[in-house]
């Protein structure tokens, strides 16, 4: 496994800081509870714009000093130099059984210096309260209050290829031969937002072997000696899932990816697959 893949230089912030922001403002405190309100009394006339009320205030209160210092004192290898860096969301409200959340948070992957990565923060942190996501939360019945962003900071890795893995047949969840892989060229992100139709393939860590479920937007397939390095990505997904399944080895991963100019695998997020 350690051959084959490895994780960009970076820090995942905790739930704590974002909580130590929102708690910090009086105002952003009393929209809070303005939403929580409207939720409670099924007004969605008003939770958009009170969505967005929020939205506006997030982006303009300033970031306590404590939680400045945290944020920027968590990498400080990664500002010294200048180095850009990708900021991703990763919240508690994502990821969830009938509940995936892809796309719905804002990840950042234009960010060097300081006041950039402070920036970009607070816009991940601010994209949990989107409209969209406030909406498709409260139908599936996620209450405002135990929702908080994590964050992943990381060094930025140029991407020939990126995308999902998930250490299960989707289709058929009791198929525990197969790992499922999606991708397309540059960044992870245009497949979980869904920018564009991924390439998708199965592999069978089991039996081994693979095959092309679909070619996406491209219309053609990757070259075989691409696919043939997918396939040993499919390995260390399961290899990943037996370390991770702490209660139950057959609970599969989602793994997001991506593979350089060079061949080189990169994993950037590793996730419980609840769907």
């Amino acid at each position: 496994m350690a051959a084959t893949v490895r994780a960009p230089e970076g820090v995942a912030l905790p739930f704590r800081l974002h909580h130590l922001f929102l708690t910090s403002s009086a105002a952003l405190q009393q929209g809070i509870g303005k939403l929580k309100m409207a939720l409670e009394l099924e007004a969605l006339d008003v939770i958009d714009s009170l969505c967005l009320d929020l939205q506006r205030l997030m982006h303009s209160t300033p970031i306590p000093d404590e939680v400045a210092r945290a944020v920027t004192g968590a990498v400080p290898g990664l500002l010294a130099d200048g180095r850009r860096l990708v900021v991703r969301s990763s919240s508690n409200a994502e990821d969830l059984p009938g509940f995936s959340a892809a796309g719905i948070y804002d990840s950042v992957t234009t960010v060097r210096g300081e006041e950039q990565l402070l920036d970009a923060v607070r816009q991940v942190w601010t994209s949990l309260l989107s409209p969209r996501s406030v909406r498709l939360r409260h139908e599936a019945g996620i209450v405002l209050d135990d929702t908080y962003m994590g964050v992943i900071i990381q060094q930025y890795v140029p991407a020939d290829l990126g995308g999902v893995l998930v250490t299960c047949n989707p289709t058929r969840r009791e198929d525990f031969r197969n790992v499922y892989v999606n991708c397309t060229a540059g960044s992870p992100e245009r497949v979980v937002d869904g920018t564009v139709l991924p390439h998708q393939y199965l592999y069978n860590t089991v039996e081994g072997g693979g095959r092309t479920v679909d070619v996406g937007s491209s219309g053609e397939d990757l070259p075989s000696d691409t696919r043939t390095s997918l396939g040993e990505l499919a390995l260390v997904g399961r290899l990943l899932q037996s370390h991770f399944s702490a209660c139950d080895p057959d609970d599969a991963l989602d793994i997001e990816w991506l593979m350089t100019a060079e061949g080189a695998f990169h994993l950037v997020q590793v996730r419980p697959y609840a769907r």
